[in-house]
This record gives C-alpha cells, structure tokens and sequence, in this order.
C-alpha cells in the first residue's frame, strides 16, 4: 500500500469537498458588512477538517507510545521502527496550519465594523475550535509558540520566530474564551440582536455539528470542565470557579451527542485509512494484561465480567484470550492486522497474543474518530462528585454518575459494533449482541467495578473506568495518568519511564532557533522527561 499516496488523495479529496461548498455559505451574506462576505465559512472548516487524526500521529505516538505508557494496550516487539519525533513533526505543523486559519478568522471578526452582537456565534465557534485543537496541542508539549504564532501572513517581520509562551498563560486565556462561548453563544433558530439584525451564521455547509449551535455550545462547555478538572491541583485558583459553572446546570454532551468526526455526519464521507494503516504497519499492539485485569478475572471465556472485552480484543489464532505479559520481554512480530483478512477474518498470523479487534482497526466507514463522549463527562461529574470539585461532596451521587459513565461507555461501543460495516465484512452481522442485564449486573458486581470500599479506593475506580472508556483516545488516557498518576498498572517498562511529554521538532531548533534555544534551556533540555505544567 502505497500510504503517501493516499494520503495525498485524501487531502486532496477534503479540499475539493470543503472548496466545492460556496453556494451553501451564502447564509453569512445575510449581515452587512462581514470583512470578506463568504471567506469565514471555508476557513471554519479548513481547521474542522485538520480534526482527523494523522497516520504517523497514530503509528508513532498513539500505538508506539501513548497506549504502552498507559498500559491500555502493550507493544510485542523492541522496536517497530517507529519514530516518535515523526509524530511530534505531523502534530506540530497540524497545529500551526490550522492556527492560521483561526488567526485569520478572529482578524476578520475583530474588523467587522456593525453590531458585534451580530458576529457572536461565528466567535463561540472559532474559540471552541481554538480551544480543542490548542488545549490538545499544549497537553503533549507543554509551553509553545502561541500568541505571536501563525501570524506570518501580516508581513509583520518580528512575529516570524514566535516566542514560546508558558502553558498557563495558555490555559488561562483559552479558558477564558471557552467561558465567553458558552456565556455568549446564542442557541435560537433563527436568532437576531436587539436592534433587530439576524446574526451572522456559518451556513448549512459547516458539517461537524450542521450549524446546530446548542451541539457547539455543549461541546466548548464539555471542554471547559474537561479541563479545569486537568488543571485543578496545579491552579485550583483559576480551576474552581470554572468546575462550579461546568457543573452548575449548564448544557453538556449527553447520550447519543459523543463528539468526533463521524462519517455519517460527512455526508457518509469514506475517511481515509490512516487508522488502518496505523496498525498494519506498526503491527505490534496487542492486548495488555494491566487492560486484562479489568475487564476479565482469567482467560477462561467465563471469567470475563466487562462485555465491552468482545469490542476492544480478539483471540488469538488458536481461539484463546492470550493477553501481552508487560515487562515479559517476549517479541511477537506476527501481523494480525493484515487487510488479507477481509476474505478470511480468522488469518491472524499465528500471533500468539490477543490482538485490537481487527473490525475496530478497519472500519472507515462508520466509527468516527473520538473526541469527548458522554461517558467522559459522566466520569468527570463522578470524580467531582466523590472530591467535592466545584460542588459538595457526594459519594451517592458519585455513584450514579460513576454508574451511567460505564453505562454510557458499554452502550455506545456496543453501538458502534452493530452499526459499522468494513470494506469487506459486515461486523454488524457477527459482532456479539447487546449485553444482557443479567451481563451488566456481572459487571457492577464484579469486585474490581463494585461501587465499594474506602472513599480512596472509590476514587481509584472512577479513575479506572474512565480510562478504559478511552479506548479509542489513548491521549486522554494519558492525560488521565499524568493528571492522577493513579490509572490502573502492572510495573513499568524502563523505556516509558517518565514519558512526560512530546519533544519539540527538530526542525523548531533550525526554523525558530534562538527562542527554541531559550526554551530549551528554561526546561533544562528538551526532553521527554520534563513535566507539562499541570502534571502530576
């Protein structure tokens, strides 16, 4: 498979679906004297489309690093010849381009010279945007090129080195602006200012929540708790007030409304096969024992108590649950990944070890690419709850939520089973039915699950189960384990040891070198091991 060049397609596919829509954004010509009447619409979803996942951000960071670190997953070989730094590079110029895309948005929005009422929910959707994808970004790195970033297109010579800026200062403001949006975001049909004047719209083209501004303002809200959480022991002064209005009643995601890019809201859009070709050619992820034992009290088929076993994992060749001993030193350089198994789904490659579920790697058809869930908020509200986070303590209300989060987790990959249909076998058709309630009662019962125990040892749980619900985004696993330092672990490896962050590009020490070179040397090198600001 010759990936670049499908990835060249790809790109090359979006930019002529999102460039072909300009007869659907006339909507924003409805309010006089936006800057450039129909250029705000193709660069809202320039950076919408920069949402899905990169092949290399997956291979070389998600499958090399973050699921071993996390211990969500478990890699069988030395070295699958995947660099990290080559993620770190597709991540990074990601994230630039992008920024200048919504650089370019807020300047067109600042000049607007009418009522700037009328440009609120254009603005609520450009901060949400700018929140997810720069919160994403200074989680992995820590401090980055921010406010003097991705501006050289004002021919201002000064902002073509940006400085780096400390991930605080970051948070703080993109926090703040994520406060604004949900303050501000006006969530009518049709809305219209004091004096009268309809406000400015994306149009029916913007396709990652089709203009539904209630969707946005649960999403940017979702977020906002989402992260003063992440950073409520390192800031609890900035944190507090902002968990107290996550959590006060305002409108979060709910069942059915989990965020990602979901093909079938693309206009059932085929998505690239980057997740695919992420595990074909890394090959080496198996299922981890520290997964194992949450989920299963041996490898007997009878001694699996989580259902969602049957979704995450497969067999081995010989039909056994065979999970990766971590720390074991075993190689299992077998493939059980290879597309030869559209014909013949039981061509595992005589690996000796539980693999991913060879459907939940294929589909590109239905399953989106993750953002937030609604099981992550529950879990969220649970860890509020149980620590008295922004509202009172309550370890009978953290309970519920704790409950509905594992719930909400089950349900939507059982979901996400029955529907999915791969290029050349129908999951759907052979995927294990729901779970019963008798099934479900096993699970909550089980000791490791049970609602049971110290005030600390509760806590662990809700921690453990949120980060099984992030199967599919082992970076908020690893967030959750920087944040906590308490997910669930068998030992730890020496080569993700202190795995803390992403290192800055090589190509940072070339292109920006004098203020890499100060910022190098303010965290005593750019190193793994150094610590972003809000961890543990």
């Amino acid at each position: 498979m010759n990936y670049s060049k499908k990835l060249l397609l790809y790109i090359s596919g979006v930019t002529l679906v999102l460039g072909a829509c300009t007869k659907d954004f006339q909507e924003i010509n409805t309010t006089p004297g936006l800057p450039v009447k129909a250029d705000i619409p193709p660069l809202v979803n320039g950076v919408i489309k920069t949402l899905f996942l990169k092949g290399q951000e997956q291979a070389a960071i998600h499958n090399e690093y973050y699921y071993p670190v996390t211990q969500l997953g478990a890699v069988s070989t030395l070295s699958s010849g995947y660099l990290v730094q080559n993620g770190a590079l597709d991540v990074w110029t990601d994230y630039y381009s992008s920024l200048q895309d919504l650089n370019l948005i807020q300047d067109k929005i600042n000049a607007y010279s009418g009522d700037k009422t009328e440009m609120n929910n254009v603005q609520a959707v450009a901060y949400i945007l700018r929140a997810y994808k720069t919160l994403r970004m200074t989680d992995q790195f820590g401090d980055i090129p921010y406010f003097q970033a991705a501006r050289s297109y004002t021919g201002n010579t000064s902002l073509y080195r940006p400085k780096y800026d400390s991930q605080k200062s970051i948070y703080d403001s993109v926090l703040t602006q994520l406060v604004w949006a949900s303050k501000n975001i006006n969530t009518a049909a049709s809305p219209t200012t004091a004096a009268g004047k309809p406000y400015a719209t994306i149009g029916s083209s913007e396709t990652f929540f089709n203009n539904n501004m209630l969707k946005w303002q649960k999403f940017g809200n979702s977020l906002l708790l989402r992260h003063a959480m992440q950073i409520v022991e390192k800031d609890p002064a900035t944190a507090t007030p902002i968990l107290q209005y996550a959590l006060s009643g305002i409108p979060l995601i709910e069942e059915g409304e989990d965020v990602g890019m979901w093909p079938a809201n693309l206009n059932n859009y085929v998505l690239n096969d980057s997740r695919f070709w992420s595990f074909t050619s890394h090959k080496a992820m198996r299922m981890s024992n520290t997964c194992w034992n949450q989920m299963a009290d041996g490898t007997a088929p009878a001694q699996i108590f989580d259902p969602r076993v049957y979704i995450f994992f497969e067999t081995n060749q010989a039909g056994n649950w065979a999970p990766y001993v971590l720390g074991s030193g075993v190689t299992d350089i077998s493939n059980p990944y290879q597309d030869k198994r559209d014909a013949d789904i039981t061509l595992k490659d005589n690996t000796p070890f539980s693999a991913f579920n060879y459907y939940l790697v294929r589909d590109i058809h239905y399953q989106p690419e993750l953002f937030m869930t609604a099981a992550e908020v529950h879990f969220l509200k649970a860890e509020a709850f149980a620590r008295g986070l922004g509202l009172v303590k309550d370890m009978g209300q953290a309970a519920v939520e704790y409950k509905a989060g594992i719930t909400s987790s089950v349900n939507f990959w059982y979901m996400i089973a029955h529907t999915t249909n791969v290029q050349n076998d129908n999951w759907a058709a052979v995927a294990p039915a729901n779970p019963t309630p008798a099934q479900m009662d096993a699970l909550f019962n089980n000791a490791k699950v049970a609602f049971t125990g110290t005030d600390d040892q509760l806590l662990n749980k809700i921690y453990a189960q949120e980060w099984l619900s992030f199967f599919r985004e082992p970076w908020l696993a690893y967030n959750l384990w920087r944040r906590t330092g308490r997910t669930p672990r068998i030992g730890n490896p020496d080569k993700y040891a202190n795995f803390n962050r992403l290192q800055y590009p090589l190509r940072e020490s070339i292109d920006n070198m004098d203020n890499y070179k100060t910022q190098s040397d303010l965290m005593g090198g750019n190193s793994t091991t150094v610590k972003v600001w809000w961890m543990k």
